[in-house]
């Protein structure tokens, strides 16, 4: 049987000479190449049965040479390894992806690559030498279009994953993606929707001349196109438009993201039809970019409410509520800004927990929670603090002001239908300390728990002001 050849393109003179001692050894005939263009005009030179790139290359990278030479009838039955010194930049996927039938890394030592090889090199790849191709003018620029085309793609997709140094931050990760879409389309609004078990998230980027519809009705619109719908436990909206419930609304272009199934989806209104073309090939260079992002996205995000979020209320914890009120207290103590904090506790509550259970009891404490939610501002933050008392941060607001909101939220909790739970009336107390001079956040904490303290002993289902 003829000798079979191989061909190792490795611009380290050291790992060049390796591998091909290793190939040597095992009966082949070894040529070596340099660098990209060399080793494309040696692979059809001498139609190697096997052939080894280093995925770092001069002029052209080891994973775009593989890529191209695949695509030939000449290369279709040989043996191709892509090799690297590290998973930083290729993996075994991504090697699959280019066209590689085994991924080799330097940094497994001399001693396994070999031992790898060795089992590789038994397998019997060949290449067509009978097909003939010359590399000519007409090739060089077909080469080159390959090139382009992959690099584009590679560039893109690069910028796809570069996001996902920034996954703590969602609403920037997506504005920065909807900046990669304006490059290739206009439209009126471009709409992103990621979705877990814990918490749907919708991201709507309209021009700033376009009005949207409420994020509610975008919000349903949109999950009539979901394949398999998720049930969030919430729906959190996030961007910089401006609503109107009756506008008209439609959607130009529907794109799901995909990781097994849909994990999020892509929308966008009011394209412009000459780019929608290039619209949809950029969405095709990047969906499997974009369904790992996604992925991560939603990961980070249900590991972040695991930790920050009281898992039946779907307030923040007590340390998170702490945190965030040193960060807004450091505000106000320069001036910026007015502040006041309420201490809220249901009334009676181990009455509740005795008379219906503490399954019940969990039902109510879930319930106060969603009415908390609602009731406040979307610049105040409310956490459990613990058992059945709450702590909620009002900010820019003075302790009248603040008595105004939280005043609201104890009505809504008396007049709430309890009776959908199976329990009698439910009220709660509140107490409101407002920022003075010097107080800490422990100490603002506590003047406001004395108020509360004021509004239990003066009757209960009442607002009390500390100092007053």
């Amino acid at each position: 049987m003829e000798r079979r050849v191989s061909l190792v393109i490795e611009d380290d003179p050291l790992w060049r000479r390796i591998l091909s001692d290793i190939i040597s050894e095992a009966g082949l005939k070894v040529y070596q190449a340099a660098d990209g263009f060399e080793g494309i005009t040696k692979a059809y030179r001498y139609k190697p049965d096997i052939l080894v790139v280093d995925y770092f290359l001069p002029k052209i990278n080891g994973g775009h040479i593989i890529k191209m030479l695949r695509k030939d009838p000449i290369f279709e039955s040989t043996g191709m390894i892509l090799i690297s010194f590290n998973e930083e930049y290729v993996n075994e996927f991504w090697a699959q992806e280019y066209g590689a039938d085994l991924f080799l890394m330097k940094r497994e030592g001399v001693d396994e690559i070999k031992n790898r090889l060795n089992n590789f090199l038994i397998l019997d790849f060949r290449s067509k030498r009978e097909a003939t191709k010359e590399l000519k003018r007409g090739f060089l620029e077909e080469l080159l279009k390959t090139l382009d085309e992959d690099l584009r793609k590679e560039t893109i997709n690069r910028g796809i994953l570069e996001l996902l140094e920034y996954v703590d931050d969602e609403e920037y990760v997506m504005r920065k993606l909807e900046s990669i879409f304006r490059k290739f389309s206009d439209y009126k609004a471009f709409y992103s929707m990621v979705f877990s078990l814990t918490a749907g998230r919708l991201y709507i980027f309209p021009v700033k001349s376009y009005v949207t519809p409420e994020p509610v009705s975008i919000k349903e619109t949109l999950l009539k196109l979901v394949r398999k719908p998720l049930t969030p436990a919430e729906w959190r909206y996030y961007g910089n438009f401006k609503a109107n419930p009756g506008e008209p609304f439609s959607i130009d272009l529907y794109l799901p993201v995909m990781v097994r199934e849909e994990v999020g989806m892509l929308a966008f209104t009011g394209i412009d039809p000459d780019s929608r073309g290039s619209l949809l090939g950029l969405f095709k260079d990047i969906t499997q970019s974009l369904g790992m992002l996604f992925n991560v996205l939603n990961r980070v995000y249900d590991y972040k409410v695991a930790a920050t979020e009281d898992s039946l209320t779907g307030l923040l914890l007590k340390t998170p509520i702490l945190k965030k009120l040193s960060e807004i207290l450091s505000m106000a103590k320069r001036g910026v800004m007015k502040l006041s904090v309420s201490m809220l506790d249901i009334d009676d509550f181990k009455k509740v927990n005795d008379t219906y259970g503490h399954v019940t009891g969990d039902k109510v404490l879930k319930e106060i929670g969603s009415i908390i939610r609602d009731s406040i501002r979307e610049t105040d933050f409310a956490g459990r603090y613990g058992g059945e008392e709450f702590l909620v941060v009002l900010v820019g607001c003075d302790s009248e002001k603040a008595k105004e909101v939280v005043e609201r939220l104890l009505s809504r909790v008396r007049k709430n239908n309890w009776k959908n739970l199976g329990v009698g009336k439910i009220t709660m107390s509140a107490g409101i300390a407002e920022y003075r001079e010097g107080v800490s956040v422990i100490e603002l904490v506590e003047m406001a728990d004395k108020a509360l303290y004021k509004a239990k002993r003066s009757g209960k289902d009442r607002v009390e002001i500390y100092g007053r």
